[in-house]
């Protein structure tokens, strides 16, 4: 982005302090961040509170509170580089400030104006599994002939949308935009911010069943993403799942469906899962270097989407051989004994846990197969069955080594007798990992984020 102080004050009904107008007017800001440690030389800081603010709630669903209120660190964003920072109240700073009533009010007003001044076109992906993937897949192929600009990371809640689309280059065509939610209200408020031409929902799991108590809720709530879908937009959606095809047909607007039937606008095919996914997507060859043969689906919304702006399957292609994914999404890594660690440890629910450990069932190698499996969260009452449920599929594939963590996970490792670790001794587990590891042994890492298996990725590469 690039306003002056001025514009952005007039933009979000603001009051300057600690700036003259003819400052303002001359001062500009090039993007935005709310964390004051990776603010950037020019840049807008964004403090988020430490308290709710219930008039908020007409407007969205969710309101992020920060564990430490964000205008205590308005100074240390002043000597990294901010040239000014939203406030709701008056803080003892040199830094101009934009005082406001409430500072993600004023974030998502400035982001709606930047949006709609660029005017690419919009594209929202949704899903319980897969939408991170899936995004990443519909930028690298769309990138082939636009200028794209993607959600960095899993920046999908009410702060990072608005984050996201601030920090898009003036030259933006497209925008592929990731959605996350787990309450009612979220979708409906992000999409009416950005009301996209193609909105995408991936597939209906349990992720956040803590919430919503049923897969039915879950679907009613990814479906608040074609809420803010253009007149002329288009719903692309997993046509194999009733759940979706139940609710897709109640909207009267245009529909592209995606999956393994034949009855679906993108047929899935002869999928082949060895080191790199090989398929068919109507009758038309595909290879890109993902695991899992669910990815196929993946890839074939992604091929619903670039069809939509008519590119041919060699630049798809293309588009898949030159793909980046987001890390700790089913990364391949090599570890320090030459091990394959394959990463996924950014989140899990039982169906993208199964879905991993048959991956590393089927994963080709001469040495040991080793399973790290933590706690899946947000489960609610259902959590410990849905641990328990994992036994058989585990069992099935035989694995060499199971390795348990977290808490909940304690109940399935008493079931199996396998080896158990609480999540504050992730030292001890890396320790007898790498005790155990050989260079032809393959390792699966997969659990939500609050295990943070990722420390154990760090301790064995």
């Amino acid at each position: 982005m690039h306003y002056s102080i001025a514009e952005i004050c007039k933009i979000v009904d603001g009051k300057l302090i600690n700036i003259s107008n003819r400052q303002a007017n001359e001062t500009f800001v090039d993007s935005l961040d709310f964390d004051s440690r990776k603010i950037k030389q020019g840049a807008l800081f964004l403090p988020i509170s430490d308290h709710d603010n219930a008039s908020v709630h007409k407007l969205f669903s969710d309101y992020t509170i920060a564990e430490k209120d964000g205008h205590k660190f308005i100074n240390s964003a002043l000597k990294n580089g901010a040239v000014a920072s939203f406030a709701d109240h008056i803080v003892q700073t040199s830094l101009p400030l934009i005082l406001v009533s409430d500072t993600q009010l004023a974030l998502w007003s400035l982001a709606k104006n930047y949006l709609n001044k660029i005017n690419p076109k919009r594209i929202a992906v949704t899903g319980s599994n897969g939408k991170t993937t899936t995004k990443d897949l519909i930028a690298s192929v769309l990138s082939r002939k636009y200028k794209v600009h993607r959600t960095v990371a899993s920046n999908n809640n009410e702060i990072g949308v608005p984050t996201t689309i601030l920090n898009m280059p003036a030259d933006t065509e497209i925008a592929v935009i990731e959605m996350g939610m787990d309450h009612l209200g979220q979708l409906t408020a992000l999409s009416k911010m950005l009301e996209p031409n193609i909105a995408l929902i991936t597939m209906i799991g349990e992720a956040h069943i803590e919430f919503f108590k049923t897969r039915d809720k879950i679907a009613d709530a990814k479906m608040e993403i074609i809420k803010g879908l253009k007149k002329d937009g288009t719903f692309i959606y997993d046509g194999d799942e009733i759940l979706l095809k139940e609710r897709a047909d109640l909207f009267s607007g245009e529909k592209v469906t995606f999956g393994e039937k034949e009855s679906n606008n993108f047929w899935v095919s002869q999928i082949e899962d060895k080191k790199r996914l090989s398929f068919k997507v109507n009758q038309e060859t595909y290879s890109v270097n993902l695991l899992g043969k669910f990815n196929a689906d993946n890839c074939a919304a992604a091929v619903a989407v670039a069809k939509e702006f008519n590119l041919s399957s060699k630049t798809i292609q293309e588009g898949f051989d030159n793909l980046q994914i987001t890390k700790n999404r089913l990364q391949l890594l090599t570890g320090s004994k030459g091990e394959t660690i394959i990463s996924d440890v950014y989140n899990s629910n039982p169906t993208a846990a199964i879905k991993a450990i048959e991956i590393l069932k089927d994963f080709p190698t001469q040495g040991k197969k080793i399973l790290v499996l933590g706690d899946m969260l947000e489960l609610g009452d259902q959590e410990v069955s849905l641990h328990l449920a994992l036994k058989a599929p585990i069992e099935r594939a035989a694995f060499d080594e199971v390795y348990l963590v977290g808490p909940i996970m304690k109940s399935l490792a008493v079931k199996m007798q396998a080896r158990w670790y609480d999540k504050a001794f992730l030292t001890d587990l890396s320790r007898d990992l790498q005790s155990s590891l050989s260079k032809n042994d393959v390792v699966l890492l997969k659990a939500s984020h609050g295990i943070h298996l990722e420390k154990v990725e760090r301790a064995l590469i």
